[in-house]
């Protein structure tokens, strides 16, 4: 039989990340002030920075996929991929959307 204190702790245990979440928005609503700077130059080093240096990953990675180029360097580096990882030479393309 289960005692009543043994049910609670694993119901907190199970709601400590709920928890932890809630308690970090509401400090963050508490001391609003403070942080507000901080979220506005994050937010701008993301769009300045980050976004910029991926984009064009992003968008040879869909051209990629949308060719037939994936195959051919898949077959090419498959001697190389299996007896090493033993993974398909498509795997080498790391957005590859074949069947698995």
């Amino acid at each position: 039989m289960i005692s009543k204190t043994n049910f609670y702790v694993i119901k907190l245990k199970r709601n400590l990340l709920a928890f932890m979440f809630l308690g970090f928005t509401f400090c963050l609503l508490i001391f609003s002030k403070s942080n507000l700077p901080a979220v506005k130059s994050g937010l701008s080093l993301w769009a300045n920075s980050v976004v910029p240096s991926l984009f064009p990953f992003f968008v040879a990675t869909e051209l990629l996929m949308h060719t037939n180029i994936v195959s051919i360097i898949g077959n090419i580096l498959n001697h190389i991929m299996k007896p090493i990882f033993n993974i398909r030479g498509e795997r080498c393309f790391c957005f590859y959307y074949g069947d698995y």
